[in-house]
């Protein structure tokens, strides 16, 4: 599918099959907004039943249609639709809008019409949008489209929309108008038979009238390709996702920690995030968001100068801000003796800059512009006092005019007030798409949006790798594994797939006599683990099947009777002793889940035996580049605990972001494994070093 869909966008000609002169019925609908909405081109009603309607000539049948028609919107019963694609295939339409519902979504006798559906699309090379869908509608400078039965005609501007839902997309270009939001394509995607989110999202990528996208996604057609257009995408576009739903986890019992711990959402989080696009919770959320994305500026940093003649509110984005990792840096010295020259000596020279109440518009033009200079960003609070001498568009005029001076720096404003007199203020900064915001935390909310698309643009790299072979240890251990019906692999088996990947495991030996023990304890110069090595068994502490903290000879004796008793009490025939050094350094945890949407799922965080009841990990979906190890790694809540603490040494930091790395090629390159847990996995200044490996088969695919 090419990115070019003008087509659908721009079309010169649009026949609307099922066009109606009822004012409420939904053909009749599209008709008038066809016509109301300024469209240029032809427009062809197709309804057997009338020769005019709304004085434009009415055609019979598709087969009369222009040959020339660039698009039809099938506004018709369920069960004519599919003769109805059909003619238009035969008369060379390519470009549908499938309105009528009733198909998957509607059960089994929908699914097989949807099914015929697809195999019309494919015979005929169709671009179709739905079923069950509302439209499109689109504006620009050349081009006025309102192809649905929305209420709504987008204002035309910068923000590309694609909706999942009809019913949201509605409401949600109502928020968008009301908001001053510039909307220049809306698509309603519908059960996406044909064209889906994917096919849109690569032609805004490639529309320069487009600066920022906004989907509603209850579902991803196709998870990988989403992900690679985004990651070139959205090194020049922010792209805003507001998610609905959750992935259905699978009913069965798993067994690793990996597993119960990877929720759905987080999983979403992660791809979303790794994709490049900014996530949002709520439609106030992406409202906001999207208002202070329109001018396409982003700050270089995360400092930012707090003006107000309000030193409360001033605190409270102050404090905000800090909330937000958003630095609110002292001022320079030369910068502060020039604000003394302009500002009353009651003002507060910090950062936030209180320029007490009687501050006006001069005062608060020259305080920005003599700030702006040294930080990022700013936000500029501004309440009209009870007597003020001048209008209040004389502030937003002094903000303007230094945003001309300063145009790559964001300014976001607060008024601290609904009242009518600050909307003349308010009105005026829109003009220039400069965001306004009632209170100090909503500004600073969209300034962390502004630093967290920075982040996301910086980071945005090329993350698919380039194909490479498989380590042949992988094919030779899964083999013998299944050959045996084992679900799972011995420690040995999975420290070889770890080492084949460059991952560092303990040291360790299978033990078959006390001798043996001894030598092993003799080697290791410290400290050694004791335990039953079997696949069958998942959690050893349980079980008593561990040992740690043996020093001697002794306790080693002891430990290797408790462990022969063991293996005989739990019945664990195939059991192996499994001797280790004993390492000291931070535990951690890192896993594989094999998510049925997304693949495989990559889990961090603080390990041991309390990493269910904490739950302070972080997931990326492979493929895992090294930035978003990195990002893995610092969203951990305990994060400061791997830096220099209380006498002990920093992790080593990088080589944990390249075992994350290589643990997520692994998880691509065995689809055969289905769960993963490395819990713990030793952590030090030095390396990082797996201590126990549980490895669980998928199930075999079926034939």
């Amino acid at each position: 599918m090419q990115n070019d869909l003008k087509g659908f966008l721009e079309p010169h000609s649009i026949a609307v099959i099922g066009a109606s002169p009822r004012p409420r019925s939904v053909g009749g609908t599209i008709l008038r907004n066809l016509l109301s909405c300024g469209f240029a081109g032809k427009i062809y009603p197709v309804n057997p039943n009338h020769e005019r309607i709304l004085d434009l000539p009415c055609f019979p049948e598709v087969s009369a249609l222009p040959t020339n028609t660039d698009m039809a919107v099938i506004a018709i019963n369920r069960s004519v639709v599919l003769s109805a694609v059909e003619a238009c295939g035969e008369r060379g339409i390519r470009n549908l809008v499938i309105i009528t519902a009733g198909f998957k979504e509607s059960g089994p006798e929908g699914v097989e019409l949807e099914r015929a559906l697809r195999k019309l699309i494919e015979r005929y090379d169709l671009r179709v949008v739905g079923p069950n869908c509302m439209g499109i509608i689109h504006r620009s400078e050349t081009s006025r489209l309102n192809a649905s039965f929305s209420r709504w005609f987008v204002p035309g501007g910068s923000i590309g929309f694609i909706s999942q839902s009809g019913s949201l997309g509605e409401s949600l270009l109502e928020s968008f108008d009301e908001a001053g939001l510039g909307v220049s394509t809306f698509i309603n995607l519908g059960n996406r038979a044909g064209l889906t989110e994917n096919d849109f999202l690569r032609h805004l990528g490639d529309d320069p009238a487009c600066r920022t996208i906004f989907l509603y996604l209850e579902s991803f057609a196709d998870p990988a390709e989403f992900r690679r257009i985004l990651s070139t995408l959205s090194r020049d576009k922010a792209v805003v996702v507001f998610k609905a739903g959750r992935t259905k986890a699978g009913a069965a019992a798993v067994a690793s920690h990996t597993g119960s711990l990877a929720s759905p959402d987080a999983i979403v989080d992660a791809f979303l995030r790794q994709s490049g696009a900014l996530r949002v919770a709520t439609i106030d959320d992406a409202l906001s968001a999207l208002r202070v994305l329109q001018r396409d500026v982003l700050p270089e940093g995360n400092r930012v100068a707090i003006l107000t003649n309000a030193g409360g509110a001033g605190i409270i984005a102050a404090d905000a801000c800090e909330r937000m990792s958003i630095d609110v840096p002292r001022l320079p010295e030369e910068v502060v003796a020039r604000l003394t020259t302009f500002l009353p000596p009651e003002a507060g020279y910090g950062n936030p800059i209180d320029m007490i109440a009687t501050a006006n518009s001069q005062q608060y033009e020259k305080t920005l512009e003599t700030v702006l200079p040294v930080v990022d960003a700013a936000i500029v609070i501004f309440l009209p006092p009870l007597v003020y001498d001048e209008p209040v568009e004389a502030v937003a005029d002094g903000v303007l005019r230094v945003m001309e001076k300063h145009p790559h720096k964001p300014i976001l404003v607060c008024t601290l007030s609904r009242n009518p007199t600050v909307a003349p203020l308010v009105e005026r900064l829109q003009t220039k798409q400069v965001p306004t915001y009632v209170m100090p935390e909503s500004a600073v909310s969209a300034m962390d949006v502004l630093c967290r698309v920075r982040s996301l643009r910086r980071s945005a790299t090329d993350r698919l790798a380039p194909p490479r072979s498989v380590p042949a240890v992988v094919d030779r251990i899964v083999a013998r594994a299944r050959s045996e019906d084992r679900t799972g692999l011995y420690f040995g088996e999975g420290a070889d797939l770890l080492q084949a990947y460059g991952i560092q495991v303990c040291p360790y030996a299978y033990i078959d006599s006390l001798e043996e023990g001894k030598s092993f304890l003799a080697s290791c110069g410290g400290a050694m683990v004791l335990k039953v090595d079997s696949p069958q068994v998942l959690h050893r502490f349980e079980l008593g099947a561990v040992h740690t903290g043996i020093e001697s000879e002794q306790e080693l004796s002891q430990a290797y009777a408790s462990l022969r008793q063991a293996m005989e009490t739990h019945d664990i025939p195939d059991g192996r002793l499994l001797a280790q050094a004993m390492l000291s350094g931070r535990e951690l945890i890192l896993g594989v889940e094999r998510d049925p949407v997304f693949g495989p799922a990559i889990m961090f965080g603080i390990g041991g035996t309390l990493v269910e009841a904490l739950r302070d990990v972080s997931f990326g979906v492979a493929p895992v580049s090294a930035a978003d190890a990195r990002e893995m790694i610092h969203s951990i809540r305990a994060f400061p605990l791997l830096e220099a603490f209380r006498g002990q040494a920093a992790v080593d930091l990088v080589a944990l972001e390249q075992t994350i790395v290589d643990l997520s090629r692994l998880a691509e390159d065995t689809p055969e494994l289905g769960e993963l847990d490395l819990n713990p996995v030793i952590a030090t200044e030095d390396g990082i070093y797996a201590v126990d490996i549980l490895f669980q088969l998928a199930p075999p695919a079926s034939p």
